[in-house]
């Protein structure tokens, strides 16, 4: 099965592999070409961190199961003498192949780059930061809960399964991200500016209001993380969800060999 979804995906994974990072040097290259720090260079991280690779990414996982859904190769699929469990797990170790690859390549590109365009620097002006910790982390795991949506969707939609999971996976973010930043704007007393993500710390703003004969807040930043116990905590939610979005992908899969 492994040698039989490589002939078939084989190709058109590394050629897409080839584009995505080709998209990565476009937009991470940009700060060598300079000896002067510049702020949308450095932005320009942070977009190839969104599109490429969070967004770019699924891409890989969104052909998980195609040749369970094509008319014209999936009956086919569906008859070779192998167990399902045979299947799902050829599909998902050549995805997770590529996936995990593409993710190691990125972080260990960005920090690489970084680090050669702060030597051309002026050693006393501005120089390039590496993508926070706590939005690495974070990303790190959107990443992978992105790729278990997509790969549960890759068999449970049989058309146009990339664009129907991406509706569903956006409409359920958008509304748990408005939830969350409702529960901490009234929970923070109305910050001057906030910055809150699901199951994620807080950062919030307090700026002064000088229509006021005395502010009713003192200018301030204030950045509250979990606890060490409950983040431990929900990276093994994380997890588990993972793991269960791929089981219910296995046993979607096995209802459409019945």
């Amino acid at each position: 099965m492994l040698r039989l979804d490589w002939a078939e995906k084989g190709k058109n994974y590394l050629l897409m592999a080839c584009v995505l990072v080709f998209c990565l040097l476009i937009l991470m290259m940009p700060i060598t070409l300079s000896d002067e720090y510049s702020n949308f260079r450095e932005i320009l991280h942070y977009f190839a961190l969104i599109m490429i690779l969070l967004l770019g990414g699924s891409l890989y996982t969104s052909n998980a199961f195609s040749q369970y859904s094509a008319s014209d190769t999936g009956i086919a699929a569906l008859m070779l003498p192998a167990s399902g469990i045979e299947k799902f797990l050829s599909s998902l170790l050549i995805n997770l192949l590529f996936v995990i690859s593409f993710l190691v390549f990125f972080w260990q590109f960005h920090y690489f780059i970084i680090d050669i365009a702060n030597k051309d620097l002026p050693p006393n002006g501005d120089k390039y930061r590496y993508i926070p910790e706590d939005f690495m982390l974070y990303s790190t795991y959107s990443y992978l809960g992105i790729q278990s949506a997509v790969f549960l969707g890759s068999i449970y939609f049989k058309k146009s399964s990339y664009i129907k999971t991406a509706a569903v996976f956006i409409g359920f973010a958008c509304i748990t991200t408005l939830m969350n930043l409702m529960f901490a704007t009234s929970l923070a007393s109305n910050p001057s500016k906030i910055a809150v993500f699901p199951l994620s710390g807080w950062k919030l703003w307090y700026y002064s209001k000088d229509d006021m004969s005395r502010p009713e807040y003192i200018a301030g930043f204030y950045h509250l993380t979990f606890p060490p116990e409950m983040f431990t905590a929900l990276q093994v939610f994380s997890v588990f969800i993972a793991l269960m979005l791929w089981a219910c992908a296995y046993f979607q899969m096995k209802e459409r060999e019945i």
